[in-house]
């Protein structure tokens, strides 16, 4: 009776959506870039500017959540979203990033079907999050989001076992791998962000 007679704090609904507006533009820029023939510095350092910006509402919501008395959902899967989505654009980044860093020229085979996939998430993720403050479920973009990340799965070994049998320099396959991985783990992580929204709806019923 007492929760309910106490205002909540409603702001982390904003910043989950302010959140996912930013992924999906670092989503887009992620897979153009992954998508060129040559890849371009240009393209890679506007991912920086948008990055910094997520890790600022997380930042931001991370300290009200340790400071809010009653919240619209249990704090601990609102920190575990935040974190989620948060971890998602580090891992966008990262994996562009990494082409900077190891000099890599040349296309990576399969990295722009995997950015694709991440994007496709990343949206039906959006829609999820746009309705969640109205407790209107929407499992099946939840759904979406699992069977993307299984396809992945696939596009990631298909991948790999093209780079195995065709790059016959050891220091560029080690490279071109590790960019991979990254990629599959990034759909990794929208997965466990629909996993988390998942639960809130459990728990939420």
């Amino acid at each position: 009776m007492f929760d309910k007679l106490m205002p909540k704090e409603e702001r982390y609904f904003e910043d989950f959506q302010k959140m996912i507006v930013l992924l999906e533009e670092m989503a887009t820029i992620a897979h153009n870039f992954f998508c060129a023939d040559t890849y371009d510095k240009e393209i890679f350092l506007k991912l920086k500017p948008v990055e910094k910006r997520c890790d600022e509402i997380s930042n931001k919501a991370i300290k009200r959540l340790n400071k809010t008395f009653i919240t619209p959902f249990d704090r601990e899967d609102i920190f575990s979203l935040i974190k989620k989505l948060d971890d998602i654009g580090d891992i966008l980044l990262g994996a562009t990033d990494r082409v900077e860093i190891y000099n890599i020229h040349r296309k990576i085979e399969y990295a722009d079907k995997l950015s694709a996939i991440i994007l496709q998430q990343i949206k039906e993720l959006g829609i999820v999050i746009q309705y969640l403050k109205d407790k209107d479920e929407h499992i099946n973009e939840c759904k979406a989001v699992k069977d993307l990340e299984t396809e992945a799965d696939g596009v990631f070994r298909n991948a790999l076992r093209q780079l195995f049998l065709n790059e016959k320099d050891p220091i560029s396959l080690i490279k071109r791998k590790e960019i991979l991985e990254m990629l599959e783990y990034g759909s990794d992580k929208c997965q466990a962000a629909a996993n988390v929204i998942m639960a809130i709806y459990i728990k939420n019923s």
